[in-house]
């Protein structure tokens, strides 16, 4: 029974669970959320902790009952889970102090003018935000220890906060906040991501360990507006790029070589495998069979193919030498 079958019969069985725990690696691999305690990466227990844990939540059978209501095809559910599955994992993020700290800088720079949200990073808007080379915004120098360097002696308001209040009283002022992104962008040069950000505060303030891994889009929509988008994006590519190396696995290193340069004809192809016109055009027309043969049924093929190209170029020329002149053809 597939994954959509058993949700739409009122169970989640094995099928479901296994596209869960795939979800739940290409989601937190992607979108970089930290592991989870006692785990040092997105292994198979890592995976398999965090999807006990989704199906025990409060609001799992609430998320379930969505997903069978609104998925009526794989890819439908695919692409509803992973939404599931990033707002699931920025829960777990927010009840961490550096998370809730992510959270702060979005909630807090939003509404300021001095401000402006650019794919994924913020940056002050007096920087006019283009390149010299006009290769469009900025992105500023993510150097930890320089970054708490340039706020190491700021002053921190903290905000009055009654004891009685429901919420735990906010690390630092609107005010505070602002002046430290303020300041940290100014020394990065350019955007910084709210991860960036936020580790750079909470060194400065003392709260908990900010995780490197712990990006932006994995906590909040920072400057986004609107209804959420289901499908993350992000998400889709890491799916991709591990369909890709899937099928590049199957490939031996002749026919990598082959679809590392489509740009060759067969006569300038051969000397690079090594082998006669005849032999690479036999070697490059195996390599475009087992790539069909792989992607037959796959919805995303073309995205797919193209990757496995970009991959085998990859390959290529990481390697010093394949076929006996890879590298010659590199340079």
């Amino acid at each position: 029974m597939s994954a959509i079958a058993e949700l739409q019969a009122g169970r989640a069985g094995a099928a479901f669970t296994a596209e869960l725990q795939r979800t739940i690696r290409a989601v937190a691999v992607a979108r970089n959320f930290p592991p989870p305690d006692g785990h040092p990466a997105w292994d198979a227990d890592a995976v398999w902790s965090t999807a006990s844990e989704f199906m025990a939540d409060a609001q799992t059978p609430r998320r379930l009952t969505d997903l069978a209501v609104h998925c009526a095809s794989a890819d439908a559910l695919r692409a509803r889970l992973q939404g599931t599955v990033r707002n699931f994992l920025a829960d777990i993020g927010r009840r961490t102090p550096i998370g809730k700290l992510v959270v702060r800088v979005n909630d807090v720079l939003r509404g300021e003018d001095g401000f402006r949200w650019t794919s994924g990073r913020w940056a002050r808007a007096a920087d006019d935000g283009s390149a010299a080379d006009g290769s469009g915004d900025v992105a500023g120098v993510d150097d930890p220890v320089a970054l708490a360097r340039a706020i190491a002696g700021m002053a921190v308001v903290a905000p009055a906060w009654g004891h009685d209040a429901h919420r735990a009283a906010p690390v630092a002022d609107r005010a505070t906040i602002v002046s430290l992104c303020d300041a940290l962008l100014v020394a990065a040069g350019g955007s910084l991501t709210p991860r960036a950000l936020a580790r750079a505060i909470g060194h400065r303030l003392g709260v908990g360990q900010a995780p490197l891994s712990l990006e932006v889009a994995a906590l909040d929509a920072g400057g986004a507006t609107g209804a959420a988008v289901l499908a993350d994006s992000t998400a889709d590519e890491a799916l991709r790029l591990r369909r890709a190396a899937e099928v590049v696995n199957e490939l031996n290193d002749r026919e990598r070589l082959s679809l590392a340069y489509p740009e060759l004809t067969i006569r300038q192809l051969a000397p690079v495998l090594g082998a006669s016109p005849s032999q690479a055009h036999t070697v490059r027309a195996r390599a475009a069979q087992v790539v069909r043969a792989e992607l037959l049924d796959d919805d995303d093929a073309e995205g797919v193919a193209l990757l496995v190209m970009e991959l085998s170029r990859n390959w290529a020329e990481a390697v010093d030498n394949v076929a006996g002149s890879a590298v010659v053809l590199a340079r």
